[in-house]
C-alpha cells in the first residue's frame, strides 16, 4: 500500500471523514514527513474549502494559482508543513501553516510583507571545504554558509537554532538562536500550539534534553526536540491572525 492510503490510518488531525471513504490522498515524497504535513489537495479542499471536489483542486493547481514558498505547485499529494507559506493567487490571501493544540497543524493569515520570508529550523550540519559549513533544515533544504571556525560555530549557526530566509531564493536573512530570553513556539507535547519565553536551556543540546520555559505566568519544563525559536524577545511572525 505505498502508493495507497486509507482514511483510518491517515493521521487524525487531517480534517477527512473515516466513515464516507475508504482511501484518502497520499502525500508524495517532499519536504515533510507524513505524520507533520497535510497533502495540499486535502489543505484546498477540505481546510480552505477553496474547492468542493478533489477534480476542482486538480485544475486550480494546473492553472498554477497556488504557491508554497513562493514556487507554483501542481501536484496534489505535495505535502505541506510547518513553517510553510500558502498563497493563493486568485483570492490574494497569504497563509503560513503554525502548530495548533487542536489540529496539530493550522493556518494563520499573514501579511504579503511577512510572506516574503519563512523560518526554518537546523536539524543537522556537515563541515564542507574552505571554512563553510552546510546546514540542514527541517523542511528538507540546505543551506551553506561560511564561518571562521567550522568546529567551533558561531551562535545562531547551532542544531536547534533557526534562520530568516528569503523566499523563494532562500537566502539567510537572520538567525535566530536558541538562548534564554527567545520567544519560543511549541510544535510537539502537551503543550503543542502554545507560545513562550525561554529562561533556561540545558548544557547538551540533544533532541531530549530538558528547558525551562515561560509560559504565561507558569513555567514549564520542555524538551529541546519541541521549541521552535520564533523571534528574539517577541515573534517576528503573526500568530494570533485568523486560524483555519
Amino acid at each position: 500500500m505505498k502508493r495507497h492510503l486509507k482514511t483510518y490510518p491517515a493521521p487524525r488531525f487531517w480534517p477527512i471523514m473515516i466513515k464516507e471513504h475508504e482511501f484518502t490522498i497520499r502525500p508524495a515524497s517532499g519536504p515533510h514527513p507524513i505524520s507533520w504535513a497535510i497533502p495540499l489537495g486535502i489543505l484546498l479542499r477540505d481546510v480552505l474549502k477553496y474547492a468542493k471536489t478533489l477534480g476542482e483542486v486538480k485544475r486550480v493547481l494546473a492553472e498554477g494559482k497556488v504557491l508554497i514558498d513562493g514556487k507554483v505547485r501542481t501536484d496534489h499529494k505535495f505535502p505541506v508543513g510547518l513553517m510553510d507559506v500558502v498563497y493563493l493567487k486568485p483570492a490574494n490571501e497569504y497563509y503560513r501553516i503554525l502548530p495548533n493544540s487542536v489540529n496539530r497543524l493550522a493556518l494563520v493569515k499573514i501579511t504579503p510583507e511577512e510572506a516574503a520570508f519563512k523560518l526554518v529550523r537546523l536539524t543537522g550540519k556537515r563541515i564542507l571545504r574552505g571554512n563553510r559549513v552546510q546546514l540542514n533544515l527541517h523542511d528538507g533544504r540546505s543551506s551553506v554558509v561560511k564561518v571562521e571556525d567550522p568546529f567551533n560555530i558561531q551562535v545562531g549557526y547551532r542544531i536547534f537554532d533557526v534562520l530568516k530566509i528569503s523566499i523563494p531564493d532562500g537566502q539567510v536573512m537572520d538567525s535566530i538562536p536558541l538562548e534564554p530570553d527567545a520567544f519560543v513556539s511549541i510544535i510537539g507535547g502537551t503543550n503543542i500550539g502554545r507560545y513562550g519565553t525561554l529562561k533556561e536551556t540545558p548544557d547538551t543540546r540533544g533532541p531530549n534534553s530538558l528547558a525551562k520555559v515561560m509560559i504565561g505566568d507558569v513555567e514549564n519544563t520542555v524538551t529541546l526536540k519541541y521549541l521552535f525559536p520564533i523571534g528574539k524577545g517577541s515573534p517576528i511572525i503573526n500568530i494570533s491572525g485568523d486560524v483555519a
